[in-house]
């Protein structure tokens, strides 16, 4: 990927934009069919729209100002990291998770089992698995069976 895109802060404007970005590539990386009920859909949104802007960084692209990645960190902890199925593979997850390592000392985060890439990424960047266990059905009301909530916490810190 060329440096062809420049990193902002969330603004509101961009919910719809991030939510379909957001909803598309997780389901790809779990390889689930996407939930498109409009109830559903507008729970995803209430939930971005909650989530507090100061902690979400956006990639946009430069010729475009289309969003291509959003990362959402809180303190050490990278609650989200997405970036949009067309720019996959192209370095732009790297990037975030570069300026993430600049910031901080140690860095912690979690991803489903199922998500094989984002292992592959995550490990690829020197994260390490410190425990595993399973996600609540409450906050994933996607998944239909326990094994589909079995999820890794990765940890990094500067040597």
């Amino acid at each position: 990927m060329s440096d062809n895109f420049v990193f902002v802060g969330y603004e509101r404007e961009f919910s719809n934009e991030i939510l379909r970005l957001w909803r598309e590539s997780f389901h790809r990386a779990i390889g689930m069919e996407e939930d498109t009920k409009q109830e559903v859909v507008r729970e995803h949104l209430e939930v971005l729209q909650s989530l507090n802007p100061d902690f979400i960084r956006v990639a946009l692209e430069g010729n475009t100002s289309k969003i291509i990645g959003f990362m959402r960190m809180e303190e050490n902890i990278i609650n989200d990291l997405f970036i949009h199925v067309d720019y996959q593979r192209q370095g732009l997850g790297s990037r975030f998770i570069q300026q993430a390592k600049e910031e901080k000392e140690f860095l912690s985060l979690s991803t489903f089992e199922l998500n094989k890439g984002a292992q592959k990424f995550y490990e690829h960047h020197g994260f390490v698995i410190s425990r595993r266990g399973f996600a609540s059905f409450e906050e994933n009301p996607w998944a239909t069976n326990q094994e589909q909530l079995a999820d890794i916490t990765y940890e990094w810190s500067r040597e």
